[in-house]
């Protein structure tokens, strides 16, 4: 049957449902909600990258220099209880040296308490007096890591060798800031060694 315009059927437009209203009158507040929310998110992150802006080379230099005694107070304090032991207080440097370190440098520590030194050290009565002789001049690798080179002085003695041998070291401790606990000892290395 061939269709002419008298037969064909008129388009009438869809009625939308009670439903479709019902959901286009909440989904308008809904975007208008996420819209302010966006809003508000955008200025925040503006704000605060206008602020981050505005920290000068000089402010950042004032924080640093700001935290150097800190990093200095516990590298001495740190370097000064490893110079300076006897076979009668590796107990006593255990609970004063561990609170002052984090990380690689007190698993080190422990490791090497727990494999007997205190037991080698009394087998030998073996004593250690030493000194920082220079430093710690700090310097920062970031805002929460810390570089502290020291020149230090240390004579060591035993049953074996009661008259004892000196060496000079220097030292790098690297330091970290902890979140809880300020500054700590996070790596001790031995820079250079020479008998005196």
């Amino acid at each position: 049957m061939v269709q002419t315009p008298e037969t064909v059927s008129p388009v009438t437009p869809h009625e939308p449902s009670p439903q479709g209203a019902k959901d286009r009158r909440f989904l308008v507040p809904a975007l208008a909600a996420a819209l302010v929310v966006s809003l508000a998110l955008a200025g925040t992150f503006v704000f605060l990258w206008l602020q981050a802006m505005d920290t000068s080379p000089d402010e950042v230099g004032g924080y640093l220099s700001d935290q150097k005694p800190d990093v200095a107070t516990v590298a001495s304090e740190v370097a000064t209880l490893l110079l300076n032991y006897d076979s009668t207080n590796i107990d006593q440097r255990r609970s004063e040296i561990v609170p002052l370190t984090v990380g690689r440098f007190r698993q080190q520590y422990e490791e090497l308490l727990s494999q007997g030194l205190g037991a080698a050290l009394e087998n030998t009565a073996a004593s250690s007096r030493g000194e920082i002789v220079q430093g710690p001049d700090v310097s920062f690798a970031s805002a929460s890591e810390a570089v502290a080179i020291l020149a230090t002085n240390q004579t060591t003695q035993s049953n074996e060798n009661p008259a004892g041998r000196t060496f000079e070291y220097v030292l790098r401790l690297t330091l970290i800031d902890t979140p809880d606990g300020g500054w700590k000892v996070n790596l001790f290395e031995v820079l250079s060694t020479r008998e005196s």
